[in-house]
């Protein structure tokens, strides 16, 4: 399993504007400006704006117009799960289609290999809901508290 560009990039904006957010809270500004955000993470604007759109919808950023305008998060970082982010870029996080709907395969009853998938589907979920931003810019995960 493999997650897309737009996962990772929306991790990564999320990040970004979380740590942005804490530092700029000081000067009393609340939006981060799309280019700034852009030219820290390496991403060209134009892809940036694409990513916005479904984190705005999904109610995980805010934007305002103008000049005192950009992004900010639309809930506190430790409201904010790595499932929702993933989930949203790439629905549900599920390791075989039975998982999902079990009339998809006429054997899914009785096939032994379903409880493993539907178990790790399963397991994977929770430890994605389990983590937050707020946890992921915490000194515990970058000691690797979430390795496996």
């Amino acid at each position: 399993m493999k997650f897309s560009t737009r996962t990772r990039y929306g991790l990564r904006i999320l990040l970004q504007i979380a740590m942005d957010s804490a530092e700029k809270e000081k000067e009393k500004k609340k939006f981060i400006r799309g280019k700034e955000i852009s030219r820290k993470q390496n991403i060209t604007e134009p892809y940036l704006e694409q990513i916005m759109i479904p984190l705005k919808n999904a109610r995980l950023v805010k934007t305002a117009r103008g000049c005192f305008g950009g992004y900010t998060l639309a809930k506190k970082p430790a409201d904010i799960k790595l499932l929702d982010i993933v989930e949203l870029f790439e629905g549900p996080i599920v390791l075989a289609d039975c998982v999902e709907d079990e009339d998809s395969c006429p054997v899914s009853s009785a096939c032994r290999a379903h409880p493993v998938w539907k178990g790790l589907s399963s397991k994977i979920r929770s430890m994605m809901d389990s983590i937050t931003l707020r946890d992921i810019l915490s000194k515990e995960h970058r000691r690797g508290e979430y390795a496996i």
